[in-house]
């Protein structure tokens, strides 16, 4: 059995490359907006009929419609429309009136139109909580339609090295019988996944915040369940200051059961590019302990100038400002920009490769050589990781 899925949003393929990976969905249409996103998408999925279109426009809905149709439709529609108007990172914004929340309407009339056995949809757990999800709901349910459920899920619990909280919403096609079940996987709760803070004689350290038996999971490399940042990415090329934009060779044979799945026999990867970065960034990092940030600064370095009071005081006071990965934890949510967080052991920004390993995206995915709009693309990712478990879990459902 094949089914063939349309993914709508799709970006740069985090959601379809999971899909490929159950052997079983073959990802045959795919529609995105931003096309150094569909760039990557249609380089690592040949097969697939890549379209760049905007979906908030009534005629290329019905273009769309008309050629998934004639090319005897979908058996899965799967996606996630943007979530900058449902996320909380909006600086104080009104988040009702963004104009993208209606994409996601949009989502379940095409979904209604193609009327495929199933559909898969994902976002931020905001979403619940907006004026647009139960409309939402009621456009995909129909009148005996579409059996629908919903559950907020945690990435980390599903293997993957950093934390990703989702809202995913799942449909069966109602003579199919049953309510679609939505799997938690190991259903540690998400709080757990963040760290501790200690300051025990003048020395700050951080750790896992996760109780046991989960912190002894947490550092078996073995353990393919419970996947650390040094798990994931300690394998990958060393590189200490801003790089040549080529490929490299491994660094070391795999340290982890992650990393041998990870590297899918590819001898060499991409996505090694590193951007340049200032002195005093590289002086502040050397400063803070891995898993801290810009309160772990003493004060000289404070300053918007080191050892300048006159200067004034650093503006990036945020949480996530200077802040280095916990090797022996996982990663915060990848972010689309370089900045999110810093190396544990080296003073510099994370590569491309070392993002899209945290995404749990296997080195078979090629990155290319860019720098931001990669960056930016597997920020806005779906961890294949966790849209394998979702898709694999459906399937049972369906079989």
């Amino acid at each position: 059995m094949e089914l063939k899925a349309l993914d709508l949003f799709c970006g740069m393929g985090g959601l379809s490359w999971g899909l490929k990976a159950t052997g079983v969905i073959q990802p045959l249409w795919a529609v995105d907006n931003y096309k150094p996103a569909t760039t990557i998408y249609q380089c690592n999925l040949p097969n697939a009929n890549v379209l760049n279109i905007d979906i908030s426009k009534k005629a290329n809905i019905r273009d769309l419609i008309t050629k998934v149709q004639f090319s005897k439709g979908v058996d899965l529609v799967v996606g996630g429309s943007p979530c900058r108007g449902f996320t909380q990172i909006r600086n104080g914004q009104d988040t009702h009136s963004d104009p993208h929340n209606r994409l996601a309407i949009k989502f379940a009339e095409i979904v209604r139109e193609l009327n495929p056995l199933a559909f898969i949809y994902e976002n931020v757990p905001q979403l619940k909580n907006s004026r647009v999800f139960q409309p939402f709901l009621r456009k995909l349910k129909g009148r005996n339609s579409y059996r629908v459920t919903y559950e907020v899920v945690e990435a980390a619990n599903f293997g993957n090295p950093s934390r990703r909280t989702r809202l995913f919403v799942v449909g069966l096609k109602w003579d199919i019988g049953r309510v679609p079940v939505i799997p938690t996987g190991l259903n540690i709760p998400h709080h757990q996944f963040w760290l501790n803070r200690d300051e025990q004689n003048g020395k700050i350290v951080y750790c896992p915040k996760l109780e046991e038996p989960w912190c002894s999971r947490l550092l078996d490399p073995n353990d393919p369940h419970l996947v650390n940042v040094e798990q994931a990415i300690s394998d990958l090329p060393i590189l200490e200051a801003k790089t040549t934009e080529v490929s490299h060779p491994y660094a070391t044979p795999p340290q982890s059961a992650y990393q041998k799945w990870a590297r899918q026999d590819v001898q060499e990867t991409d996505g090694h590019a590193v951007p340049r970065i200032r002195p005093e960034t590289r002086e502040r990092l050397k400063a803070i302990v891995p898993g801290g940030n810009w309160r772990d600064l003493p004060e000289p370095l404070t300053y918007k100038i080191p050892d300048d009071p006159t200067s004034g005081q650093l503006r990036r006071s945020h949480y996530s400002a200077y802040r280095r990965l916990l090797p022996e934890g996982h990663s915060p949510t990848v972010q689309g920009h370089a900045d999110f967080a810093y190396h544990y052991k080296y003073e510099r920004a994370l590569t491309p490769r070392e993002l899209a390993r945290l995404m749990g995206f296997t080195d078979d995915f090629r990155l290319g050589h860019e720098y931001h709009s990669v960056v930016q693309g597997i920020g806005n990712a779906v961890p294949p990781i966790l849209a394998y478990s979702i898709a694999n879990s459906l399937l049972a459902q369906l079989d």
